[in-house]
């Protein structure tokens, strides 16, 4: 029996002013079917009402753990067609970053939250045997404003402010991806042979650092691997931006599950540009920032592997 996972960022999947979420559903709903996945690791959606006005359209999929929202109100899912024996969220207040030698202060204290849970699931995949799944939605690349001792966030003003905010984003990014790699390092201490996928938005390209410390060393044990590579270059892509695509959605996999991966796909012959998200400048602006309007469509295209 054939195994296909997928992964889709929903963008902002939970009724907002002049969104009609009814149709959103239905657009989301037609899509996944689309997808026909096994198991589906969904980010940004809503509350869990918004998940089972999704179900609606989709009834195949019994077997759904919701994770914790960021303060925006989004989250992680898995959807899944096949049995779950075991699933978990796991979360953290806030999360460490490395430090130089044992004893060293922590460098950010309590700085970096882990915004969004991590959402984990073990299913019964029939022959297959169990797989785990852990679900993922890393923060986004945009820079990270210097902040006032207030709280309040701070426009920059030179170069170096600027770098400096890209650099608050990166070590943002990598200390998800460090928490992450932990969590999957504690699957391989319990069974080094596991059937282990990790998938969702992690924001960020395939050669970046964020997703290199999530794959692991390939000279060592529990590496995993990109499905996208299965994907030729010229499809292998997931979002549109600046005029530019790129691929920020990811499906990793452990050796004995890469092992058996026959195809990949992403789901993006539609796939648009979105409006841009306000940049850290206007954000830290006093006048305040505005979102973009909601969309029935997804600024992300769905990913899906099989396995055989």
């Amino acid at each position: 029996m054939p195994l296909t996972l997928a992964t889709f960022n929903l963008k902002d999947f939970f009724p907002q002013p002049g969104l009609d979420f009814a149709a959103k559903v239905a657009w989301t709903a037609g899509m996944i079917a689309r997808l026909d996945a096994d198991v589906l690791g969904l980010q940004e959606v809503g509350s869990r009402e918004s998940v089972d006005a999704l179900l609606a359209g989709i009834p195949d999929y019994r077997n759904v753990v919701v994770g914790t929202p960021d303060a925006r109100g989004i989250r992680c899912a898995v959807l899944s067609r096949l049995p779950i024996t075991c699933s978990y969220v796991h979360t953290a207040e806030s999360l460490p970053f490395t430090v130089f030698q044992d004893g060293d202060p922590p460098p950010f204290g309590r700085r970096i939250p882990l915004r969004r849970g991590v959402v984990y699931a073990r299913v019964d995949a029939g022959a297959f045997g169990s797989v785990d799944v852990l679900v993922v939605h890393f923060k986004s690349r945009r820079a990270v404003p210097m902040k006032s001792a207030s709280g309040a966030p701070l426009s920059p003003t030179t170069q170096r402010e600027l770098a400096e905010g890209e650099l608050r984003s990166m070590v943002w990014r990598a200390s998800e991806a460090l928490y992450v790699r932990g969590l999957v390092d504690e699957v391989f201490a319990a069974d080094p042979g596991a059937r282990l996928a990790v998938i969702g938005d992690l924001n960020d390209v395939a050669s970046s650092m964020p997703v290199g410390l999530v794959r692991g060393n390939e000279c060592s044990g529990g590496a995993l691997s990109s499905c996208a590579d299965r994907v030729p270059l010229d499809q292998r892509f997931s979002i549109r931006h600046d005029g530019e695509r790129m691929q920020i959605d990811h499906i990793l996999a452990s050796t004995p599950l890469f092992a058996r991966l026959s195809a990949a796909r992403f789901f993006n012959a539609e796939l648009r540009e979105h409006a841009p998200l306000p940049s850290v400048e206007v954000v830290a602006s006093s006048s305040g920032a505005s979102e973009p309007a909601p969309t029935l469509d997804s600024d992300h295209a769905p990913f899906v592997a099989r396995f055989e």
